[in-house]
């Protein structure tokens, strides 16, 4: 049964709304589209190691050799002294071991920084450029049904066309039938129409057969 305007009408608008929303939901995913960082962080300085061979050369404490004659006087301070001396030595021993492990970490802190950093860079591009695919794929999801529609809306006319033809070509020959059927009734009609005519005239003959054959008797 066929749609009437009022169904087409509310099936056109139903369209237009549906399209509208679509549309707007593009419009808000293309504007939600993430972007790299205009200054994206760059990974720390490397450690600083200048000092580090001076400090490892330079933390044993050597008191100068006695001579002369205030090497009893030298070596009566170096013993007052000498727990002082130790106790910077070991305080010296302390703070250049706590150095020497801690450039290996500093080291590898940065390079795990700058790798992490590469990482996240990398992954937000690829991130960006996803979301910019996306979307691209996205409006071609409209042109893409419109195609198939069309493709359908073709193949629904050249079905009708083909249906249209069929049942043309059905009708042409029920009226060939028809008139074939018409033109055996008419010939059946005449027939019967001239036994009609000639039945009374094969009545007077057979009555007058039976009348000569009476009075040859």
């Amino acid at each position: 049964m066929p749609n009437s305007p009022d169904d087409l009408a509310a099936l056109k608008a139903e369209r237009a709304a549906a399209d509208r929303e679509y549309n707007d939901a593009l419009t808000r995913l293309d504007r939600a589209i993430q972007q790299l960082p205009a200054r994206f962080p760059h990974p720390p300085p490397v450690p600083d190691e200048q000092q580090i061979t001076p400090l490892n050369t330079l933390w044993t404490i050597a008191p100068p050799p006695a001579r002369g004659l205030r090497r009893g006087f030298i070596s009566a301070v170096r013993r007052a002294v000498a727990p002082l001396f130790e106790q910077q030595q070991a305080f010296n021993s302390a703070v250049v071991d706590h150095l020497n492990r801690n450039v290996p970490v500093a080291r590898e802190t940065r390079e795990s920084i700058a790798s992490t950093l590469t990482v996240l860079h990398d992954t937000i591009a690829e991130l960006v450029r996803f979301q910019s695919l996306l979307v691209v794929f996205l409006q071609q999801i409209t042109p893409y049904v419109d195609t198939r529609d069309r493709d359908v809306t073709g193949l629904l006319r050249g079905l009708s066309g083909a249906i249209n033809a069929v049942a043309d070509e059905t009708m042409k020959r029920s009226e060939a039938l028809l008139a074939h059927d018409r033109r055996q009734e008419l010939r059946a009609s005449e027939l019967e129409a001239r036994l009609a005519d000639l039945r009374p005239m094969l009545e007077k003959l057979t009555r007058s057969l039976d009348r000569l054959e009476s009075d040859d008797a």
